[in-house]
């Protein structure tokens, strides 16, 4: 029976596929196995693997935090270059006049305003909807290009 122990030998040697089938083997053994669970998340490429062992782990120990930091990493990150603009975006709306104090007795002094009467779109939007055509469109003549000169080279 192959132990823990193989597993992580055949990590370190950059034997994926072997690794992947210690650590099922033990798991087929003890489902309850934490270390391996562990072991089968690192060598697993799919996502939705990873989660899965992750989330066997913290069914077994819930204070696990190898497995809770695998999941960390599982989430979406934000896009730097969207965040960047959201933070200038709400930079520019905090430029208030220190001067002159806020009077917290009075009612606010807000008007609510109907969703669909709204005419502003938010900057990392407008940003997103051009990067993407930009690569759209970059895409197309490229491949237009491409076939051009494949073509007249005699491809």
């Amino acid at each position: 029976m192959p132990t823990l122990e193989d597993g992580r030998n055949a990590i370190s040697e950059g034997n994926l596929q072997q690794a992947r089938l210690i650590f099922q083997a033990l798991l087929q053994e003890n489902p309850r196995h934490e270390e391996a669970w562990l072991g089968l998340a690192d060598v697993v490429t799919d996502e939705d693997d990873k989660r899965v062992c992750y989330e066997n782990v913290l069914k077994i120990n819930k204070n696990n935090r190898a497995a809770k930091e695998g999941l960390r990493s599982l989430e979406p990150q934000e896009d730097p270059l969207v965040a960047a603009l959201a933070a200038q975006s709400l930079d520019d709306e905090e430029d208030v006049d220190a001067a002159e104090p806020l009077d917290f007795d009075d009612e606010p002094s807000f008007i609510p305003v109907n969703e669909s009467e709204t005419t502003e779109t938010p900057t990392a939007v407008l940003v997103a909807v051009g990067l993407a055509l930009s690569v759209v469109v970059f895409a197309i003549f490229g491949g237009i290009i491409f076939f051009a000169l494949t073509s007249f080279a005699g491809g």
